[in-house]
């Protein structure tokens, strides 16, 4: 989708995204649902589960917080089961971690953006 002015409405659903020449784009992105929800990851070729929380969710990813230190291009395994190994292959999902706010003051916890993976 290309919209040349787009109203508020529009912007507030389309990112503006920069090409490698350097034009200016907008790109439909995934709606947002705020979403306070626990959860459980852990990386890739881990054991342990660790805690955490989804501040909000879409269709193609996750915004989510924990007390760990992960890093950008992190693989995890997410399930929203609290306790327990996963009871169905289907009640996990793969993510990559693609973004990291540590300036997010007075909030103590690290907070993560993550995308789903096929």
């Amino acid at each position: 989708m290309t919209l040349r002015n787009p109203g508020p409405a529009d912007r507030a659903k389309l990112a503006l995204v920069k090409r490698a020449s350097h034009q200016r784009q907008w790109v439909e992105r995934a709606e947002r649902r705020p979403m306070r929800l626990p959860l459980r990851y852990r990386r890739q070729g881990q054991q342990e589960w660790q805690a955490g929380e989804t501040i909000n969710v879409s269709e193609t990813g996750i915004l989510f917080c924990s007390n760990e230190m992960l890093e950008v291009d992190s693989q995890l395994e997410i399930t929203f089961q609290t306790t327990g190994p996963p009871l169905l292959q289907s009640s996990t999902r793969q993510v990559l971690v693609v973004r990291r706010v540590l300036n997010n003051w007075p909030e103590t916890r690290l907070i993560f953006g993550a995308r789903y993976r096929a």
